[in-house]
């Protein structure tokens, strides 16, 4: 739906060209109809019409992706204010609705390849959007476990912090693990850019693999939306947004809201242990202590469209999470009464303005985040729940227990300046700069060897400044359209040292670096649907805080790791048909040094470490076809090849990089029928997902399945190092009975029940049933 609005003074007719959200449309054909006279909104969504007589005059207003409204207004002099109602033309492809030339697909058709899923058109699905992703191209989320696990995003050979995570395009470290990929739902998202290779100048980060930035929804309008999802599992998850602006939209307030609960007490295979004999068999048992709960809250409000702000915006973020901790980085020990907590309460304040040619967005925040863990039972739990004690232990999880409470205190800068040289040529210069201090306590912690002194209470600090310079080109009468980015990295961090096993080595270590790198982007465009692009960079990324202090949990800290530098090429062939279909092809090629890969380490625990050189390539493509008016198909592959080179062991030289999967393949099927009772549609959707097996740790290639590519055949041994090839089928519809403002939502996911193992080779939830409800006020 969209709105237009308009003021007519004399022979003079003014207006505003807005959708259903509020957010202006840029380039609306505004046209008095049976004349040549129009007029074409500007960014602001402002158009004006002259010459208009007196009397009754008919309107069309067009605009790609809607539409065209046709509409009769009465001019006599009088200021007035017309509203109008657009309905949008939308079409279907994979999980994603496309929506004309929207943002959504106006980001596709960058020269930097993106992923774009459009999280508005399967809001009220019972989806993820873990799943909403891995149904991507590309793209693989690994989680360690059910709802609230550590979700690891892989793509394109790259993964974890190697792809950077945003919020608005602002650095999502400052959030803590309170908002991420696992736990936003996707009614609070406008849509997700997944950026491949080549970042644009905007984000401004250390990746070397890519970006995921989640828009949030833009709306400066006057809306409600509340869902509410009941699931297997004891699973419960609630979102609410909610908007105010003044009819001028110079004023606005709202506030988004999300719980996410789930037992994750589903069933699994693991090995157990007699206590007494020590005899070790397998079993099926059902999860006792995974229960997870979080709670998020941002309340914002500021101004906008006045003379000297676009938007003034300023907010408060609160969340807090409890997480049972079931088991550690495998399951090979089951724990019964460890617990960690975080929360965190963040201001943040953003500026945004045009002055001509000339753009400044300003984002400021600081914060502390407390992160706890409490381990003081005095003995271990076996697989069945049953305690068995031990007086010599202070924990269940270490020996010594944890009583751990961790502060992390954050300021984050990011600056970006935009200058438009000509219509065709346009300046980004983006600088975000991370100051980091951690210090805490832990009675029963790690001490000095000299003086026993507890080492969280010694601070520790990280700074981290990254800053890139582009330019963006049309050429050719624009089918040429190149990005060329310059980019520094700088880092420095200060701490005492820790040892793989955790003991305190009681040495200061000191680190820094200072890197430069440089970017390009083409895109050559045949037709207005078909096009070629090629992007190449040299990058480096930089050591996360977390991955060289720890995160306070399960993973441990690492000072020695150094900064990952890679040559990463990307080539790829885009055309589609609208409303017929599309289809898109990518290659990527990387050559990384000193890859900063998360590794399992004494079972229990995670860390860091850098993997010497891996080079490697791969392919993916994305079909989408509309196979009648109401069926639509969608299918998608990714093949990736990265392997060790110059190891000087026989054994890992050109094995696969492990824990990494290099074959996944996804199909989907939607369908809407209109008209059910006259009023109501029902949308249904099918999706099937297939992974090749992997390996948990490196295996020799002798040893790697015989047929083509390893696409087919087995392992040439038979360990639990092996992650099992594995297929997955869900089906679900949502209904609405009225009208578009209330759905009714039903999914059943993995619907044979088949095992899923995932990162780390952890065992994840079988067959579940979800339920959802979603209602928007507007």
């Amino acid at each position: 739906m969209a709105s237009a609005q308009g003021v007519v003074q004399g022979d003079i007719l003014r207006g505003t060209v807005l959708d259903a959200n509020g957010q202006v449309l840029a380039g609306a054909v505004v046209q008095v109809k049976g004349t040549e006279k129009n007029a074409i909104t500007d960014s602001k969504g402002r158009f004006e019409l002259s010459g208009i007589s007196a009397g009754t005059t008919t309107l069309t207003i067009q605009h790609i992706g809607f539409k065209m409204l046709t509409e009769t207004v009465s001019v006599d002099g009088n200021k007035r204010v017309f509203s109008f109602v657009m309905n949008e033309e939308q079409t279907q492809l994979s999980e994603v609705q496309v929506v004309g030339r929207s943002e959504t697909q106006q980001a596709k058709l960058q020269p930097i390849k993106a992923e774009v899923i459009n999280t508005k058109a399967v809001q009220e699905q019972p989806s993820t959007l873990v799943e909403l992703m891995n149904r991507s191209a590309g793209i693989r989320i690994r989680q360690n476990g059910g709802l609230g696990s550590n979700a690891g995003l892989m793509m394109n050979g790259f993964q974890d912090r190697a792809v950077k995570n945003f919020k608005d395009g602002i650095p999502m470290d400052y959030l803590g693990a309170g908002y991420n990929i696992s736990l936003v739902p996707v009614n609070m998202l406008e849509r997700v850019e997944v950026y491949k290779g080549v970042l644009p100048a905007g984000l401004g980060a250390d990746a070397l693999g890519g970006a995921v930035n989640m828009v949030t929804k833009k709306s400066l309008y006057r809306y409600a939306e509340v869902s509410y999802e009941a699931a297997s599992f004891n699973t419960h998850r609630v979102s609410l947004n909610t908007l105010y602006s003044d009819t001028a939209k110079h004023f606005f307030v709202g506030g988004d809201a999300f719980l996410n609960r789930s037992d994750n007490d589903y069933k699994v295979n693991v090995t157990v242990t007699d206590q007494e004999t020590a005899a070790r068999s397998e079993a099926r048992v059902r999860l006792f202590h995974n229960r997870f709960t979080n709670y998020y809250t941002e309340l914002y409000g500021g101004i906008s469209n006045t003379r000297w702000a676009d938007e003034l915006r300023v907010g408060v973020t609160w969340f807090y999470i409890n997480r049972q901790n079931q088991y550690g980085a495998s399951m090979s020990q089951p724990f019964g009464a460890a617990v960690s907590k975080q929360y965190s309460i963040i201001p943040t304040l953003r500026y945004r303005k045009t002055f001509g040619k000339f753009g400044l967005d300003q984002f400021l925040t600081t914060s502390t985040i407390h992160v706890q863990q409490i381990d003081t039972v005095r003995g271990l739990y076996d697989w069945y729940g049953k305690f068995i004690p031990s007086p010599s232990r202070q924990g269940e999880i270490t020996t010594r227990g944890s009583l751990s409470d961790i502060a992390f205190s954050y300021f984050t800068s990011r600056t970006y300046f935009s200058y438009g040289l000509s219509d065709r040529h346009k300046l980004e210069l983006n600088v975000v700069s991370t100051n980091i201090g951690r210090k805490g306590e832990d009675p029963l912690g790690l001490t000095l060897p000299q003086t026993g002194q507890d080492i969280l209470s010694l601070p520790a600090k990280y700074y981290k400044v990254v800053g890139a310079a582009g330019i963006q080109s049309e050429l050719l009468n624009g089918k040429l359209t190149n990005n060329l980015i310059g980019k520094f990295y700088h880092y420095n961090t200060s701490t005492i040292n820790v040892d793989v096993y955790g003991t305190a080595l009681g040495e200061h270590r000191y680190a820094r670096s200072d890197n430069w790198g440089i970017a390009e982007a083409l895109k050559f465009s045949l037709t207005g649907h078909t096009f070629f692009r090629f992007s190449a960079e040299a990058a480096t990324r930089l050591p996360e805080q977390d991955e060289m202090f720890g995160d306070g949990n399960f993973h441990r800290s690492n000072f020695l790791l150094k900064p990952e530098k890679s040559m990463n090429i990307n080539a790829g062939f885009r055309t589609e048909r609208r409303g017929s279909y599309s289809l898109e092809i990518n290659s990527f090629y990387r050559i990384t040094r000193d890859l900063i890969l998360k590794v399992p380490i004494d079972f229990l625990f995670t860390q860091n470490q850098n993997v010497s050189k891996v080079k490697g390539l791969g392919v993916e493509s994305d079909l989408n076809v509309t196979l009648n008016r109401w069926l639509r198909g969608n299918g998608n592959f990714t093949y990736q090849d990265f392997r060790l080179f110059d190891t000087g062991n026989r054994l890992t030289e050109g094995a696969r990089l492990r824990n990494t999967p290099y074959f996944f393949a996804n199909l989907g099927l939607n369908g809407t029928v209109n008209r059910i009772g006259n009023q109501g549609k029902i949308h249904l959707y099918y999706y099937f997902t297939f992974v090749r097996e992997y390996y948990l740790d490196y295996v020799p290639k002798s040893l790697e399945p015989e047929g083509f590519l390893g696409l087919w055949g087995k392992a040439q041994f038979d360990a639990p190092n092996i992650i099992p090839s594995q297929a997955l089928h869900s089906a679900g519809f949502t209904y609405s009975p009225f009208n578009e403002r209330f759905f009714i939502g039903f999914q059943a996911k993995n619907i044979f029940d088949t095992k899923v193992y995932d990162n780390f080779r952890i065992q994840n939830a079988g067959r579940s049933l979800h339920f959802k409800v979603n209602y928007v006020l507007k």
